[in-house]
């Protein structure tokens, strides 16, 4: 098991860190090799995480490539995960102007060929800003997502939320991005 690594600048909370769980899998890339990457996510979802990249393997979905926001190409940096395609999960952030951990940040979250799934916001203006910079959404390309997919399917018969079912009016749609809501645990 890989040591999770906290970022130096922006420490995920004790309470938080030591419910992360370092995940190997494998996967196909867009030659049809054969990888193992290693993605982080909460305990809670480690099954279910396990299970999407297993059948992303038998289904011989191409990733461009998995791992850990710490990984030394991307010193936690969303921006370098993305426009270099990485599919990654756990990443201590916030949710945009405020100080609340984000579901990455929890562990909740995981991301898919950005590339090829991008985020793309809509603005107040009528314009659109798709994240990594350059992305096209194109549902026919090898590695992306759409909602009939069964890679798509099988998270949300588990629970999971697909960024892709975001539309317009709530200002984002986001193809990369799978969440799972935690249960708060009562006290």
């Amino acid at each position: 098991m890989t040591t999770i690594q906290l970022n130096p600048d922006n420490p995920a909370p004790t309470d938080i860190a030591r419910q992360i769980v370092s995940v190997d899998v494998s996967y196909v890339n867009f030659e049809n090799e054969q990888n193992v990457g290693v993605i982080e996510v909460n305990q809670s979802v480690e099954t279910e995480v396990r299970e999407f990249f297993k059948l992303g393997l038998e289904l011989k979905f191409p990733i461009e490539k998995v791992v850990r926001s710490s990984d030394q190409a991307y010193q936690w940096d969303d921006d370098r995960l993305i426009s270099d395609n990485a599919s990654s999960g756990f990443n201590y952030r916030f949710i945009k102007d405020t100080q609340q951990p984000s579901l990455h940040g929890l562990g909740y979250a995981i991301d898919i060929n950005p590339r090829l799934n991008p985020y793309i916001r809509y603005n107040e203006d009528g314009s659109e800003t798709v994240d990594p910079i350059g992305a096209v959404y194109d549902p026919a390309q090898p590695g992306a997502l759409m909602n009939e997919h069964p890679l798509v399917v099988f998270m949300k018969e588990r629970g999971w939320e697909w960024g892709g079912d975001w539309t317009k009016a709530s200002g984002r749609i986001d193809y990369q991005h799978f969440e799972k809501k935690r249960v708060e645990e009562k006290v």
